[in-house]
């Protein structure tokens, strides 16, 4: 299924991550295609990432930056314990319904159900429950989902590859992980696209999808 957000006119979208940089990394080029039609998108965080800080920057101001780059001004970042997001389910729960109930949004991305990391899950867990009454609930992928990831959602994001690249340029304390390297990010995309012969390309597995 290829699927456009330019049809879901005037919408509003939630997007949600554990730590800073899954948002970029799992739907930054389809929320930039968003916000150049006019779409509102709010971000929602839910650990500063501390511990996967490669150095002492400042990885929240690091995604506030990214997330601008790619048109996200509306932008919601907790503190619960990065690595123990498992611990706060209930509290999880609670803080996307508050924004759902406020947002009333048409599209959620969350992440993906089967991640191998527990913070990721624990988001997703939390999402599937608050995120009941959103009619398109997406999970996105980012590097601790391989290789369980199979989408069959795609949004073609030739035209926001470049854009999304140099968003994911401002997280300067993860530049030495390899999957933030720009020939990873790029080669990712095109692996998407190739599976439904389109450029590049962002997956997601559908929890609901409602048309």
């Amino acid at each position: 299924m290829v699927s456009s957000i330019t049809n879901l006119r005037r919408a509003t979208i939630l997007a949600i991550g554990a730590h800073p940089d899954d948002i970029e990394l799992g739907c930054g080029g389809s929320l930039l295609k968003a916000a150049r039609t006019g779409q509102h998108i709010r971000a929602v965080i839910f650990s500063r990432g501390r511990r996967g800080a490669l150095s002492e920057r400042d990885r929240e101001g690091e995604t506030r930056i990214a997330l601008g780059k790619i048109g996200v001004e509306d932008i919601h970042i907790y503190d619960f314990e990065d690595t123990q997001l498992c611990r706060s389910l209930t509290d999880l729960i609670g803080v996307i319904e508050k924004h759902v109930e406020e947002l009333g949004p048409v599209r959620a991305y969350s992440m993906f159900k089967e991640d191998r990391h527990q913070d990721h899950r624990a988001v997703y867990e939390a999402s599937s429950i608050a995120c009941r009454f959103v009619p398109q609930f997406l999970g996105y992928e980012t590097p601790s989902s391989y290789p369980n990831f199979c989408p069959t959602v795609f949004e073609s994001i030739e035209s926001e590859l470049e854009q999304k690249i140099s968003a994911l340029r401002c997280h300067d304390s993860q530049g030495a992980r390899l999957y933030m390297q720009e020939e990873k990010v790029r080669a990712a995309a095109i692996f998407r696209g190739a599976q439904i012969n389109l450029g590049p390309c962002e997956g997601f597995v559908p929890y609901k999808m409602i048309i």
